[in-house]
């Protein structure tokens, strides 16, 4: 039986399973040779970053200048199944294919290929596509190949702590130099969250649910200074982040100040000894615990409600930035110069000379997050929000 629709199939607006965007709209457009929105597809592009949350989160920068290089193109983007809500909402991912269904894509052609992983799973992953165009790090002949000297950098410091601690360069810097953008400034091209209604009518409800007013004169400043999964030594110390905390509700900051306390799952024992600190002093009741299970997407739209987020380098640093926060973040054994701030706030680096360690575990009395004082914390603060 022949099919009297002429499907487009080449069409960047074509869904294999539903009707396009402007069908939807109006049934009287058609995929056929009369649609005046056919545009036929220019690229398919692959891009593969995996983890760790916080990367993947930072690594959305490069997607407004992939899409002012390919126009009309179509970008799908593999990634480990608990980070594909990063992309919610994301105008410039066409397809986000989660890691546990990747296999269903193997043998396809792309027209580039992207890989800012060096993690096993993913360079092994480039050897499960053709394309034609490849960036970033691939195998051939069992060996991982860097696509271009950018590359090459990123993997000799990756590979070396006394490289990584010298380096002055920012991650979304390496990353466009890997792609070939030489002259742009990563300052230009932000990381890339997108609250739906639903989102921020949730951080609504958490307003209400909690007695604040968002329209009153009322700093609300987010504290995240957990270690997150990876590397517990960038944790600040409970008893200095009870002081931090006494500081910012006690002294005489230009409007009241109420603090959103975050964590993750990790974070749960460690948010409960903070809150019962401050309970001693009667100060829990300027202190709001977010909760330490929050999905991710809950989690950004919290993030959402801070004028301002102390925080150390971990995910919350990146979706604040995202999210164009004014932030604060502490560093002791991960690199300071590697963080790209898009001029929203301070970095406040420990004084110990033996920071940018990149140790897991730390014999040194006090350690390098030990070292960064309340008080010069505190300073930042009352600058950034007086």
């Amino acid at each position: 039986m022949k099919n009297k629709f002429n499907y487009k199939q080449n069409c960047l607006y074509f869904k294999s399973d539903r009707p396009c965007i402007f069908h939807k709209q109006d049934y009287k457009v058609i995929c056929d040779d009369s649609c005046k929105f056919y545009t036929p597809i220019n690229k398919k592009i692959l891009i593969i970053k995996l983890g760790a949350l916080g990367d993947v989160v930072r690594t959305t920068s490069i997607l407004k200048p992939l899409h002012k290089r390919y126009k009309n193109s179509k970008f799908f983007w593999v990634t480990y199944d608990e980070a594909v809500e990063v992309f919610n909402n994301n105008p410039y991912v066409t397809e986000v294919i989660p890691y546990s269904q990747v296999f269903t894509y193997f043998g396809n052609d792309f027209d580039i290929l992207i890989n800012l992983d060096l993690e096993q799973k993913s360079l092994e992953l480039t050897k499960k596509f053709k394309c034609g165009s490849k960036y970033g790090f691939y195998i051939e002949e069992d060996k991982i190949v860097c696509s271009n000297l950018a590359a090459k950098e990123w993997f000799d410091i990756s590979h070396n702590d006394m490289l990584k601690k010298k380096n002055k360069k920012t991650y979304q810097q390496y990353m466009l130099e890997i792609l070939g953008f030489k002259n742009l400034k990563p300052k230009d091209y932000p990381i890339i969250i997108k609250l739906s209604k639903e989102e921020k009518q949730f951080a609504a409800e958490f307003l209400k649910n909690n007695n604040i007013d968002k329209e009153s004169n009322m700093n609300l400043v987010g504290i995240n200074l957990g270690g997150g999964e990876k590397w517990k030594k960038k944790e600040y110390p409970i008893e200095q982040t009870v002081k931090l905390i006494k500081f910012l509700v006690n002294k005489n900051l230009k409007n009241n100040t109420k603090i959103l306390l975050f964590g993750g799952k990790r974070e749960i024992n460690r948010n409960a000894q903070i809150m019962k600190l401050l309970c001693e002093d009667f100060l829990d009741r300027k202190v709001i615990d977010t909760g330490c299970n929050n999905t991710l997407r809950q989690f950004f739209s919290l993030i959402d409600l801070c004028d301002l987020l102390i925080t150390t380098d971990t995910l919350a640093l990146h979706v604040a930035l995202g999210l164009n926060k004014k932030v604060i973040c502490l560093f002791g054994p991960t690199s300071f110069n590697e963080i790209e701030m898009y001029g929203l706030g301070e970095k406040i680096v420990s004084p110990k000379k033996c920071r940018v360690c990149y140790k897991k575990v730390c014999k040194e009395t006090p350690d390098c997050m030990y070292m960064i004082s309340p008080t010069k914390i505190f300073n930042v603060v009352a600058k950034l929000l007086g």
